[in-house]
């Protein structure tokens, strides 16, 4: 399963925070954040996303969730999207834009190294 693992993030809060819902052009598609959601106690939040290539769209989430001192990017296994290219470069937008909110935040543990901008 893709992931991407971001060490000393703060919370799921946080991170929730800086990501906004956003639509990306990519070569023969597009690719949407449409809404977001968090759970009560913030441990773990939901990126609706869609990924339009080459005129198939794929719905899905994508889950940050936290464990120990770091956020981990990945996607919701209820959803199991096929793992294109246009998801995994939502992932890395998504990861790269957690990143860039702190200085502190740096990436750990992937499979998506080809992903990450």
């Amino acid at each position: 399963m893709p992931h991407i693992v971001l060490e000393k993030a703060k919370s799921v809060e946080s991170c929730y925070d800086v990501v906004e819902r956003d639509v990306f052009k990519i070569e023969g598609g597009i690719l949407k954040i449409t809404d977001k959601y968090i759970n009560a106690t913030g441990t773990s939040a939901l990126l609706e996303s869609v990924a339009v290539e080459g005129g198939k769209a794929q719905t899905f989430f994508i889950q940050l969730s936290i464990k120990g001192e770091a956020v981990t990017v990945r996607l919701l296994p209820l959803t199991d999207p096929e793992k294109s290219k246009g998801v995994k470069t939502l992932m890395g937008l998504v990861a790269k834009k957690i990143k860039d909110s702190s200085a502190d935040i740096s990436y750990g543990k992937t499979n998506l190294d080809d992903f990450l901008l």
